[in-house]
């Protein structure tokens, strides 16, 4: 996993600093139609495009035979019973390349995410650390030690411990914008995450540790060593708000819906059968 991360990381921070100098819907937006394009040709690649142009020329004569024999129920419902299989024959052309593009396209839309899901800790107003311990691990020993570089502030109180789910929280304020490095623990299984303040668009990473899944969507970190105490450290940064067109849309649903319009576009031009 930790190498799949570095991997996929590497190559996201070489495509985003290509489109750093648009502003971030700009970027979204031209992500979207590179996005379209990919998922066109990997779905002529890998679909069986003879079959699906002859299923979709099959529905259209039935379709023409229902509106041509109006007025005979046989034909009629002998037509929609066979646009009906077709369709699931469609379906059923759908699920190779369907299966084919789930991982890369995770993957892709994974770094997307780190950049557009979350935005960087405010500056001058406090943002939630967690860190989640394993089981038989005490938390008021070394598990609730953090080491903050200049720059971070915590409140007197913290950090604040509950037993049941085996969380220590803290509340820290940066005073400026910058990346810091928070380290949890002592030595020599002292552990560091990054914390990223201000404003901007950059690649953050929420979480380390966790579930094989979290660190695939949520994180560009390196998987915690199984000698610490820790089973994951989460910053719990605000999410990012993204204006497309003066509303407030996420940007999964806007990537997603541009990328098929702009494959529909483009599906004609490349001839492709979907």
């Amino acid at each position: 996993m930790d190498i799949l991360i570095k991997f996929t990381t590497a190559i996201g921070d070489l495509v985003f600093s290509a489109v750093a100098l648009l502003s971030p819907i700009a970027g979204l937006v031209l992500m979207s139609a590179v996005l379209g394009f990919l998922m066109l040709m990997a779905w002529r690649y890998t679909s069986n495009q003879a079959a699906i142009a002859d299923v979709r020329r099959k529905i259209a004569a039935h379709l023409l035979a229902t509106r041509l024999f109006k007025d005979s129920l046989a034909v009629t419902f002998r037509a929609q019973r066979q646009i009906i299989w077709q369709a699931i024959r469609l379906l059923g052309h759908a699920v190779r390349p369907t299966l084919i593009m789930l991982i890369p396209f995770t993957l892709v839309l994974s770094q997307i995410g780190l950049r557009y899901e979350s935005r960087p800790a405010p500056v001058g107003k406090p943002i939630r650390v967690t860190a989640t311990v394993k089981p038989g691990v005490a938390l008021d020993g070394d598990a609730d030690k953090l080491k903050l570089p200049e720059g971070l502030t915590c409140k007197r109180q913290d950090p604040c411990r509950a037993e049941a789910i085996r969380t220590i929280d803290w509340r820290i304020t940066p005073s400026h914008s910058g990346d810091f490095l928070l380290a949890f623990g002592t030595e020599p299984n002292a552990v560091t995450m990054p914390l990223c303040a201000g404003e901007g668009l950059q690649r953050i990473s929420g979480i380390r540790g966790g579930s094989w899944f979290e660190r695939l969507l949520y994180s560009a970190e390196p998987g915690l060593p199984a000698s610490s105490g820790y089973d994951s450290i989460t910053i719990h940064y605000p999410q990012r708000s993204t204006l497309f067109f003066g509303y407030n849309i996420h940007w999964l649903i806007t990537l997603l819906v541009l990328s098929i319009v702009f494959a529909l576009i483009l599906k004609p031009i490349l001839k492709v059968h979907v």
